[in-house]
């Protein structure tokens, strides 16, 4: 009896000692733990003038109430750190219910403008960055200052120092489920393509074999990743799959964690995470 005793007591003892801690990771490192995850991507369209070339997608900064301006410099020095030709921000700059003062303008403006990235530096809109017209035009504003090129829904092509060109769309967050096809119309399949979008669901309406690469962020991996408890229904135009790499009518889509949160500083099995490509001929 007294060795059953001592072996309950050590099995409760440590279940409550492994939970203390993923409580106080959830909580108090996850959140700022940047997570970079490599990813090389080997294609023939990619031009001679693009092979290496480095990507950093991130998305759903959320900045507000928790993702504040420690957090903010740290993602900075982390980027830094990265050395990356190309920066793409997939939307949503603050958290849905802040409301940003000036002096949260003028340091998001001052950070994001010295992120250095030789290639250009785009952007969409996520839900968070659409709830008003002045929360629109104040994430235009912010992203504009710090040399952001707003792609509003139109293909864009990105020249370095050549006449070689790669094609980058951006599709806006949407509550409806838009026809976006007109936008591949002056794409060949031989060109190299990059596709963002702000929830992963709009990524099945890309016409077939168009898109080399899309990129999401949007749903945080729910943020608290427990299994047999996640509802990607919450998350509308999410695709339900989580975060990661998928193969998707012959385009590889990547869904990142992104590097906020939102309604609740916690981070559990779901890590906020830079994604950092190389793209190779």
């Amino acid at each position: 009896m007294k060795r059953k005793t001592v072996i309950t007591l050590i099995v409760i003892v440590s279940i409550s000692i492994y939970t203390a801690f993923n409580y106080y990771n959830a909580y108090s490192i996850n959140p700022t733990d940047f997570e970079i995850r490599y990813l090389d991507l080997n294609n023939s369209n990619i031009p001679d003038s693009f092979d290496g070339c480095t990507i950093a997608f991130i998305s759903d900064i959320e900045f507000g109430a928790f993702f504040n301006e420690e957090r903010l410099n740290k993602f900075k020095d982390t980027i830094d750190d990265l050395q990356i030709d190309m920066l793409i921000f997939g939307g949503d700059l603050f958290d849905r219910n802040y409301s940003p003062v000036s002096d949260d303008i003028n340091l998001l403006t001052e950070v994001l403008s010295n992120i250095n990235a030789p290639f250009g530096k785009f952007a969409i809109l996520g839900d968070f960055d659409q709830t008003s017209e002045q929360r629109t035009a104040l994430v235009k504003k912010i992203l504009n200052d710090a040399e952001f090129e707003l792609l509003n829904n139109n293909p864009l092509v990105i020249h370095y120092n050549t006449g070689e060109f790669i094609n980058l769309i951006g599709i806006d967050y949407s509550e409806d489920m838009p026809d976006i096809s007109n936008l591949f119309n002056n794409i060949d399949s031989q060109q190299y393509t990059i596709t963002v979008v702000h929830g992963a669901e709009f990524a099945k309406n890309l016409p077939a074999g168009l898109s080399n690469l899309t990129l999401s962020g949007h749903s945080h991996h729910m943020q608290i990743n427990l299994p047999f408890f996640i509802n990607y229904e919450d998350y509308r135009h999410n695709d339900k799959t989580g975060i990661g790499k998928f193969n998707l009518d012959n385009t590889l889509l990547y869904v990142t964690r992104g590097i906020g949160t939102t309604k609740t500083d916690c981070r559990f099995f779901s890590d906020p995470e830079i994604i950092y490509f190389r793209i190779k001929k």
